[in-house]
């Protein structure tokens, strides 16, 4: 019992120390990504160049368990065509993530400090169960960290000259594993009526990394939704109804809503930014880390929503529109 609160009192204490570090030094290590990436880009395009690769659909990371063990502070890349992990040219490489992963070290060495203290309350096989369980909350905070520096990755020339399929992915996960998407482009023709007629249908109720613009979704129902990480950028969203939803992490700029209805919905970290909102209602909505930037608000209702923090108006245009106060 000792034992594990020990390890849990610790593993607390290193996630916390990780936590305040990545705050710190965010524009350091997303830096550091971009740069990786770049290169790694140089390498994906000159096999292309060749013939060796075709078109790449998903941009892997992944952490091993070897490396793990081996206190290797670094993930995989693997750059992989349509087929995934039947892509059999293989075109990999390593992206350094010492900062993050020296505190997992430092956890696994208490791990095997203890278990070398009880050899016969612990097993090898146990104490590196554990670790690798620990691993895990690693791996959440290396996703989030690769999710906001690819905003930096795709701006470099590296990343740019990769010949991608029309829908591209960068994931995490296990090599030949399950994973997370971190970040998506999709550049297939989409029908306006088919996606207004299966966000209508409700049959799916929350969903990651859509991507929908420059869509015409007029007169819709797309009350109780769930998006995360989408964007709808450029879309019309006249006469819509988008009430008691959620929409975290998503793309609204240049949209287009008039007469639209946004009440007791929950945003966060949303772009309205150079979006036209006219009659536009979020009574009763959460605002966080809203942006309005450049955007036009014409008799826009906010009565009872609640500005929680950083929504953002900077060179807005309001017309008839009352902003409240941020709590």
């Amino acid at each position: 019992m000792a034992e594990g609160f020990n390890l849990n009192q610790k593993s607390t204490e290193l996630l916390n120390q990780l936590d305040l570090y990545i705050k710190k030094h965010l524009d350091e290590l997303t830096d550091q990504l971009s740069d990786c990436i770049s290169k790694y880009g140089e390498l994906i395009y000159e096999m292309q160049k060749t013939g060796e690769k075709g078109a790449i659909a998903y941009l892997q990371f992944s952490l091993l368990r070897t490396n793990i063990l081996l206190n290797k502070h670094e993930l995989r890349l693997d750059a992989l065509d349509e087929n995934w992990y039947l892509d059999t040219v293989e075109c990999s490489s390593s992206y350094n993530v010492n900062e993050v992963l020296k505190y997992l070290t430092e956890f696994s060495d208490m791990v095997e400090t203890l278990r070398k203290e009880s050899p016969m309350r612990t097993t090898l096989r146990e104490a590196q169960s554990r670790i690798f369980e620990e691993s895990q909350k690693y791996q959440i905070f290396l996703a989030e960290l690769i999710r906001l520096g690819m905003r930096k990755v795709v701006q470099t020339e590296g990343y740019r000259k990769i010949v991608k399929a029309p829908v591209f992915v960068a994931c995490i996960g296990g090599l030949l594993d399950r994973v997370d998407i971190l970040y998506k482009e999709d550049i297939t023709e989409k029908d306006s009526r088919e996606v207004r007629r299966y966000l209508q249908s409700k049959e799916q109720i929350v969903f990651n990394h859509e991507i929908y613009e420059k869509l015409d979704l007029s007169r819709g129902n797309y009350d109780g939704l769930k998006f995360l990480y989408s964007s709808f950028a450029g879309s019309d969203f006249t006469e819509s109804s988008w009430n008691k939803g959620q929409l975290l992490f998503s793309d609204f700029s240049k949209c287009i809503l008039k007469n639209t209805k946004m009440e007791e919905t929950q945003f966060f970290e949303v772009n309205f930014s150079g979006a036209a909102l006219e009659h536009v209602s979020f009574a009763g909505s959460k605002l966080s880390q809203v942006s309005f930037e450049g955007a036009t608000l014409s008799n826009v209702d906010f009565d009872g929503a609640l500005l929680v923090e950083e929504v953002n108006f900077n060179n807005a245009v309001l017309e008839n529109t009352r902003i409240p106060e941020s709590r």
